[in-house]
């Protein structure tokens, strides 16, 4: 006889406890985007004048010979990874540690505890925090897999900034983003904002077409030198009304 196994998903406030299984998400999904960001970076032009300066310095000041000053390539990637790496790590302690937050929600899974199934080949039943009493979770682990925050806008006192929508690789196109968005646009009518504001780079895969879908548009596209100045990323800012009709 087989075995019906359930699994649900609770988008909810954050909680202290919480803070942990949050941390480690939001690293997990940062540092995600290195190798787009690093794939973005080889092919920019101060990639390749770095190679040709450290080819010219080891055959000039080293006396390498020039068939063998191919070695400047991988050692300016290496560098490079390494330096992207490193920046979008400090980049999430920044955000973790520094940047204050208005709310923050979590979408936490309950699964069970001996499934050999790869959660992209699973469906999850939403329910409110409210109907976990109601439900078996005996055998069922629970994991945090995504997070979102909102904190002050800069400018303006009726506008928030959302950050740090995060979720765990295997868990996405599942709906979950969405639905962590739209807790932060149900959040803010209710607290009368009346837009949200976010930016995200080129090399952030699928959250355009998800902020797309959840109402946002284009409000500046523009460059940003980022990593020393290595890197140049396409920036998208984005925005929402969320102002309440009634």
């Amino acid at each position: 006889m087989n075995t019906i196994m359930s699994y649900y998903m609770v988008i909810r406030k954050k909680r202290d406890t919480d803070f942990p299984s949050l941390s480690e998400v939001v690293r997990n999904g940062y540092l995600s985007t290195v190798n787009n960001v690093w794939k973005n970076a080889i092919f920019q032009e101060l990639t390749f004048e770095s190679m040709i300066l450290i080819s010219a310095i080891l055959f000039i000041c080293f006396g390498v010979p020039l068939h063998l000053t191919i070695i400047s390539v991988p050692i300016v990637l290496l560098t490079l990874y390494i330096s992207i790496y490193l920046s979008i790590f400090m980049k999430v302690a920044q955000f973790l540690y520094e940047t204050p937050t208005l709310d923050c929600w979590v979408a936490e899974v309950y699964e069970p505890y001996f499934s050999t199934k790869n959660p992209e080949n699973c469906w999850y039943k939403m329910i409110d925090e409210s109907e976990i009493d109601n439900i078996r979770i005996d055998g069922l682990k629970r994991r945090i897999i995504g997070t979102v925050a909102v904190t002050k806008h800069k400018q303006k006192e009726d506008w928030t900034w959302l950050f740090r929508l995060v979720v765990d690789k295997r868990y996405r196109r599942k709906g979950i983003g969405m639905k962590l968005v739209n807790e932060v646009q149900n959040w803010a009518r209710e607290n009368r904002y009346n837009n949200i504001e976010l930016v995200i780079s080129e090399c952030q895969e699928g959250c355009r077409d998800l902020f797309n879908n959840a109402g946002f548009e284009i409000k500046q596209l523009y460059h940003k030198k980022i990593f020393a100045g290595l890197v140049t990323l396409q920036m998208f800012q984005l925005q929402c009304e969320v102002r309440s009709t009634f």
